[in-house]
């Protein structure tokens, strides 16, 4: 691993150790099984028929410019961030700290320190 600097290193670390595609297989599960998302699903399908059928030039457009021309549509409207405000698992203090103490393992093994749990460590920093 080599020495960790900035937070883009840290970034790229954190994503090969495997823990960013894990977070984001587990956050897209639990954002696709939320109360919401039937109707988040539902509300893009009917802004997209709505603008290929206002626009009809969209549907001689390569296609991608046809699906930039869709996400524009759709980034007008505060879909997503309505979804993912009501999707409990992101909203959860525990995730920030599951994260935090992914990070944290991370940083502790590129200082070549064992990980002696999150208890010692806190402890051996608490008062630095």
């Amino acid at each position: 691993m080599p020495d960790i600097y900035n937070p883009t290193q840290l970034v790229d670390e954190f994503k090969k150790s495997g823990e960013f595609d894990r977070l984001r297989r587990e956050l897209l599960t639990e954002f696709r099984s939320a109360e919401g998302f039937a109707s988040f699903m539902s509300r893009v399908e009917d802004i997209t028929r709505h603008k290929l059928s206002s626009d009809g030039k969209i549907l001689l457009m390569p296609e991608t410019s046809a699906h930039r021309e869709l996400l524009q549509e759709l980034n007008r409207y505060p879909l997503v961030g309505r979804t993912v405000a009501e999707t409990p698992k992101l909203n959860d203090p525990a995730l920030a700290a599951t994260i935090r103490e992914r990070v944290n393992k991370i940083i502790r093994e590129n200082r070549g320190e064992r990980d002696m749990g999150a208890w010692s460590y806190r402890r051996r920093h608490a008062f630095a």
